[in-house]
């Protein structure tokens, strides 16, 4: 659980007991939230000019793919269905 603290000029850490939306100083979190946080902050994280050209063109690539195989499978429905 997260907690407001503030640092004292000897290097110890004190608790504020404020709320953690109020705090003045810093809040300390656990290991396990913290690890929620940064797995969050990458999944939001913003693409790389890379990674967004790769996965522009990987789904450009899958509809035209798709697109190509429903139009085979169409004319070969067609043709039986004469």
């Amino acid at each position: 659980m997260a907690q407001c603290v503030t640092l004292n000029s000897d290097g110890t850490l004190t608790p504020t007991g404020q709320a953690v939306s109020e705090c003045t100083g810093y809040v300390m979190v656990s290991g396990s939230e913290y690890g929620v946080y940064q797995a969050l902050q990458t999944a939001l994280a913003m693409p790389s000019a890379d990674e967004a050209s790769t996965f522009f063109i990987g789904t450009l690539g899958l509809v035209m793919f798709f697109f190509l195989v429903s139009r085979q499978v169409g004319a070969v429905a067609g043709f039986f269905s004469r």
